[in-house]
């Protein structure tokens, strides 16, 4: 774990510098990786703690940039090119050419209230958000409640691949997976872009990866009570609506309008959204629309048009 202060302005701290003396002092991250080059055989997950105490487009723009350079590994999965900047490599000895390894997994801890920074959509567009709110006081397991975790591995975290045009050859239900995903986000351009929100390449090639790979663990995509879960309704969830924030005319009407869509499949007026707001709100502020188009992402997209019609503004975060 890596915990994140909020004097970090630059990656030296992360990736790792050279002191006064012309010793180099390798960063968290930087250790983190080559260990995980080092053991090949184990999946390592670094976790960056309350990563946006400090602004993340500033301490990890050199790793931001590496995860978009990623190509095969010779042993299979994806790996970065070295981390660290050229004129770092001869200081850095053994680590100069440490990876993002294909076993390496980076996943970063939030707190969005005032004592934070808000997200770019620079970070926003390389990361999965999975916003964890919900509370049940009451439910704690016992030692022999905690299920044994079930070993996976290595090679099953590898993705197929990390943009659309490197997949291979796709059977029917595979293509049409990606075609209705591709064609999903299409249609949530139609409402983001007039407020210069759309989603680009970039998440369109993560979502439709997403929904890919998630079919090949259908299972586990499943409530608690063992409901089914749309793995692109998750995805829209993550990738699209983070990037929804302000109060301004065109944000409202992509909130009213997405709204609508992801319940109905057609636009809502303002009209329309307080009218289902009401609903929702009597009905107890659920998380799923169950009757929805898209269950998870109307129900947020319920909270955020409740606080637009409120308050004048919004956002994903609670």
């Amino acid at each position: 774990m890596v915990p994140v202060r909020p004097d970090w302005t630059d990656s030296a701290d992360v990736l790792g510098y050279v002191d006064l003396h012309g010793r180099f002092r390798p960063g968290a991250v930087l250790h983190a990786a080559h260990e995980a080059g080092r053991h090949p055989e184990r999946h390592l997950t670094c976790i960056v703690d309350e990563m946006n105490l400090a602004r993340v487009e500033h301490y990890f723009a050199e790793v931001l940039s590496r995860i978009e350079e990623r190509h095969p590994a010779p042993a299979g999965g994806f790996e970065s090119p070295p981390l660290l900047a050229p004129h770092l490599h001869e200081a850095a000895g053994p680590l100069a050419g440490t990876r993002l390894p294909p076993n390496f997994a980076l996943a970063g801890t939030v707190n969005m209230d005032e004592s934070a920074h808000t997200f770019s959509r620079k970070v926003l567009d390389r990361a999965f958000t999975l916003e964890l709110s919900d509370v049940d006081l009451t439910a704690w397991p016992t030692p022999r409640e905690v299920p044994a975790p079930s070993p996976w591995p290595v090679a099953a975290w590898y993705p197929r691949a990390v943009r659309l045009a490197g997949l291979g050859d796709l059977d029917g239900a595979e293509r049409r997976r990606v075609e209705t995903a591709v064609q999903v986000l299409a249609e949530a351009n139609a409402f983001l872009a007039p407020a210069q929100l759309q989603a680009a390449y970039r998440t369109r090639d993560e979502v439709a990866l997403f929904v890919l790979h998630a079919a090949e663990v259908a299972g586990a995509f499943r409530t608690r009570e063992g409901t089914p879960v749309d793995p692109l309704d998750l995805a829209l969830h993550m990738k699209v609506l983070p990037r929804l924030l302000g109060g301004s005319h065109p944000l409202r009407r992509a909130v009213f309008g997405l709204l609508g869509w992801a319940v109905t499949g057609a636009a809502f007026t303002e009209d329309d959204a307080r009218a289902l707001v009401g609903d929702w709100e009597r009905a107890g502020s659920p998380n799923v629309l169950p009757d929805a188009r898209f269950p998870r992402t109307a129900a947020r997209l319920g909270l955020m048009a409740a606080r637009l019609l409120e308050e004048g503004y919004t956002s994903f975060w609670v």
